[in-house]
């Protein structure tokens, strides 16, 4: 399989309306559509949109979706995927029925949520900028999960990624150009660590952390740069109470390089960027903790692989 992007992320919320204002008003998106009380919100890039938010009894990540270059990919991932040990599809190939449209069938991560694999989605206008900060897509998704290796397992020997870069903690994959769209981080329990969202510059990134500040919204961590991605970092509490993160100037990764992936530790990483906060190099204790997030009740069927690994 050739995924060629993280597409969206769904998830859900209590009051999708509300957190749906906060993330048109505040953080930089734009709702494009509403329907059956699930909201949908677009980012300035093409992506028809890249946010999802459905009614759910507390926060939580439902899915998220991959792209794939046409229709007769998705045939050809569908058909693949069948075959494989360890998935578990939930549809087949078949026309979306939600704003955006496109062709696709849907399998389940380690964890439960589900993964939609899609193609000919529609593309989203050419937009006005506004007068802030405004996020181009989903930069990458990080969650947390027991079965981390499975996970690895799944998305590298079954959906092409590539492991880019490790901690010891956590595993960095990649499915294009970008260092990473995917994370997970060994953790006893399957919940969200946090959505991160690109912006076009270092200097958008720093624009969004001051916004985000005169908006009422402390600093969960940053500003500063990672090891792992190079990439700039500004993380801040949503009001569900999910962890989201600007992010910019992510490493790329030529087509072809087979450089052997890095283990980063700690006192690896430093702070050099003038601007950035110089005890951003580690999160505090208090942000690891709301990364850890709150387990999360899964809606689709944990892979086989995963219950394997539980049943052990």
């Amino acid at each position: 399989m050739h995924v060629t992007h993280l597409r969206k992320v769904v998830i859900g919320s209590p009051d999708p309306e509300d957190l749906a204002r906060f993330y048109d008003d505040v953080w930089g998106l734009r709702v494009v559509a509403s329907v059956g009380g699930t909201v949908y919100l677009r980012g300035s890039g093409a992506e028809h949109h890249i946010l999802e938010i459905r009614n759910s009894v507390r926060p939580t990540v439902v899915g998220y979706a991959v792209g794939l270059e046409d229709h007769d990919a998705v045939d050809e991932a569908a058909r693949v995927l069948s075959a494989t040990r360890g998935v578990v599809m939930c549809s087949q190939p078949a026309s979306i029925d939600r704003p955006g449209g496109g062709y696709g069938f849907a399998i389940s991560d380690v964890d439960g949520r589900r993964i939609e694999v899609s193609a000919d989605v529609e593309k989203a206008p050419a937009i006005a900028p506004r007068s802030r900060v405004e996020p181009v897509k989903i930069s990458h998704l990080v969650v947390n999960s027991p079965h981390a290796e499975h996970f690895i397992e799944m998305f590298v020997d079954v959906l092409g990624f590539r492991l880019a870069d490790e901690m010891p903690h956590m595993m960095f994959l990649g499915c294009n150009s970008d260092h990473h769209s995917v994370a997970v981080t060994r953790s006893p329990h399957a919940s969200l660590n946090h959505i991160a969202f690109e912006v076009p510059t270092v200097d958008d990134m720093l624009s969004g952390v001051s916004l985000m500040q005169e908006s009422g919204f402390e600093v969960v961590w940053g500003p500063g740069r990672h090891g792992p991605g190079n990439n700039t970092f500004g993380y801040f509490l949503a009001p569900n109470r999910q962890v989201i993160e600007y992010t910019s100037d992510v490493e790329q990764i030529g087509e072809g390089d087979d450089a052997a992936p890095k283990m980063w530790l700690p006192e690896d990483i430093r702070v050099n960027d003038s601007w950035a906060d110089p005890a951003s190099a580690r999160p505090t204790p208090d942000a690891r903790e709301l990364m850890l997030g709150t387990q999360e009740d899964m809606a689709g069927e944990p892979s086989v692989m995963a219950r394997q690994e539980s049943e052990r």
